[in-house]
Formats: C-alpha cells, sequence, structure tokens
C-alpha cells in the first residue's frame, strides 16, 4: 500500500466577476468558495478583493469587472472543484489558478486577514490619442 500524503500544495487563483455585481453578493461569492476549501479539507490562506477594473480585453461583452484573489492550500483533488464552482457561476467572467508551490506543511504558513469588501479604485482615464504622439513614438 501507498503512503497518504498529507503535504499540502499552494495553489493562487484570480477570478473576475461581473462588473455591476452587488457587492453583497461578491462577498457572498467570496464566502461560498472558502467554505468550498474548507469542506474539502484545504486551508484558506487569503482572500483579497481587488475592486473593479479595466478588463485588458473585452470578455463576454464587459471592458471591466471585479477582481478577486484566493491564495489556499489544498490536496490535488480540490482544484477541480473549485474550478468547477466558478464555471458554473454565471457572474464569473474569468478565472486562472496557478499551483505556486509543492510539498507545503500547513503548519508553516499562517493565513493572514481577508479583504472581503470591494475598495474604491481610481483608475488613471487615458486622454484622446494625438498624432503628434504617434510620430515622436515613431520617429528615429
Amino acid at each position: 500500500m501507498g503512503l497518504i500524503s498529507t503535504n499540502y500544495r499552494e495553489y493562487e487563483t484570480i477570478y473576475v466577476l461581473r462588473p455591476e455585481i452587488e457587492d453583497s453578493l461578491a462577498k457572498d461569492i467570496m464566502l461560498k468558495l472558502k467554505a468550498l476549501v474548507e469542506a474539502q479539507g484545504g486551508i484558506n490562506l487569503k482572500v483579497s478583493n481587488w475592486g473593479r477594473k479595466k478588463l485588458a480585453w473585452e470578455r463576454k461583452k464587459y471592458q471591466r469587472g471585479l477582481y478577486v484573489h484566493h491564495a489556499y492550500l489544498a490536496l490535488a483533488g480540490v482544484v477541480e472543484e473549485f474550478e468547477r464552482n466558478l464555471a458554473i457561476n454565471e457572474n464569473v467572467l474569468l478565472r486562472q489558478t496557478i499551483l505556486v508551490s509543492r510539498n507545503i506543511n500547513p503548519a508553516d504558513k499562517t493565513p493572514e486577514d481577508d479583504e472581503l469588501e470591494t475598495p474604491v479604485v481610481k483608475e488613471k482615464k487615458e486622454g484622446p490619442r494625438r498624432r503628434e504622439d504617434f510620430e515622436e513614438a515613431n520617429a528615429y
């Protein structure tokens, strides 16, 4: 018989919610995903609400979204369930999970305080593009 691994893997997931979502509903989604990780035997390290920001490209006809960063420790099978829950939620526009490191001892990591409230992010507006700017950039 093989040995059962008690070492966890550290994952980080960034997901983007629809921009018009109410803050209370966004908070409910974050708490539901935290509970999912814990129910599967994982450990939540930190959930951070990064606020509403411009997307790099349009997704599902949206140009903005509410960004959330979720760091957690889990065994290998938890990520599939986490991703499945994100995929079936109609409020999720994008999602990406990365494996940060393998063979993590949970005692070595301490959970941080969550930031579930939506921060007010002041974005820099892009000014009108001028022909002179284009010509200066392409000058030899």
